[in-house]
């Protein structure tokens, strides 16, 4: 998402699912753009800057996304593009500003193979990351504030029928292959803190995926809950505590923080059946989505001390997911309008951190 586009300032209150102990006040906001059916914000750094994107067809087509910056108080706009690459995508934004997501290359073929590769954006300038050596595609998911970012690349392009994934690191015109877990078929990077420890997902020749993590050149399991089959870690803070989900072959997931060796169930919305944990920030509190009681459609969801908090959704809608919070406590992700349109939404909560951030909780 990219170009400059007018800001939506649709702001109401949502008082739905707050803890009975005292009602915790949050609004959300649409930051979507006039005149685009679809939009999403994946990441918000501590400046309260979003990164995301902005499909202007209404199709859902990812060869029509545009990679979109959305600032407090200015207009929807573009972080950059690359020649020969028309779509782009942005899913992690860091507090100096850079953010990281992937760009579609144009191979000249329509319809035909697409490939993309990581970017990073910076000063409204797009670079390509390139891929591992051997590789042709890549995309990145995630960046620490020390500018290091992380994802995937293939690994061997010269032979389509071998040609593995592997988690990979981005860092100073360099990609490394991080790995996979002995004995694994391929691996991905989610995301990655300042001490350089990333986490993501390795998966076994029977394709049965386990959350992992990367560090000083190891690549180790962070577990399953008890009688499980299949997790996945999808973010991890500063305090090493990493977030994601644990699921039975049936697929029915909980979201869980692995931490010290352990695998704790965040639990479900009260009468729910599923959630998924996305993001977490310095102070613990975790962001997600999970099904409620009322009806069919997931809605955006914060752990926090114990509770399960359902964030809502706009008025008139259905669905909604968080997909990522800053250390004030400030949450983005999407949610639709009930009338088929996704826009990008952030959730302000009243008791947001205003003090420094980046460390423990008070």
């Amino acid at each position: 998402m990219q170009r400059s586009i007018r800001f939506l300032g649709l702001v109401l209150a949502a008082l739905a699912g707050a803890p009975a102990h005292g009602q915790t006040l949050y609004t959300v906001q649409n930051l979507g753009l006039a005149g685009a059916a679809i939009s999403a914000a994946q990441g918000i750094n501590n400046s309260g800057v979003a990164v995301g994107y902005v499909d202007a067809s209404g199709a859902f087509y990812y060869q029509a996304f545009t990679a979109a910056l959305f600032t407090p108080g200015k207009p929807v706009s573009n972080p950059g593009v690359l020649v020969n690459f028309p779509a782009t995508d942005a899913y992690a934004i860091n507090d100096a500003g850079q953010s990281v997501g992937w760009a579609l290359r144009d191979l000249g073929v329509f319809p035909g193979p697409t490939q993309t590769h990581a970017v990073l954006f910076v000063h409204d300038t797009a670079h390509d990351l390139g891929v591992i050596p051997g590789g042709s595609m890549s995309t990145a998911y995630g960046i620490n504030q020390l500018g290091v970012a992380v994802g995937y690349s293939d690994t061997n392009a010269a032979n389509i029928g071998a040609n593995p994934t592997h988690a990979a690191r981005f860092a100073n015109g360099h990609v490394t292959d991080l790995g996979t877990y002995p004995g694994d078929m391929s691996s991905v990077a989610y995301a990655i803190d300042s001490a350089g420890t990333a986490v993501g997902s390795s998966f076994d020749p029977n394709n049965n995926e386990r959350a992992v993590q990367f560090a000083g050149g190891q690549v180790t399991l962070l577990g399953l809950r008890p009688g499980d089959l299949a997790s996945h870690a999808n973010a991890i803070n500063d305090q090493g505590q990493a977030v994601g989900w644990s699921a039975p072959r049936s697929g029915v997931s909980h979201a869980v923080m692995f931490a010290a060796g352990q695998v704790v169930d965040l639990g479900i919305f009260p009468g729910g059946t599923f959630s998924v944990a996305t993001a977490i920030n310095n102070f613990g509190q975790v962001a997600g989505y999970g099904d409620t009681p009322t009806d069919y459609f997931a809605h955006a969801l914060l752990f926090e001390n114990g509770q399960v908090i359902d964030l809502g959704t706009l008025p008139g809608g259905q669905g909604s997911s968080a997909q990522a919070i800053n250390d004030h406590g400030d949450l983005v992700g999407s949610g639709d309008d009930g009338q088929g349109h996704l826009f990008a939404l952030k959730w302000t909560l009243a008791h947001r951190f205003v003090g420094p951030v980046g460390g423990k909780a008070p």
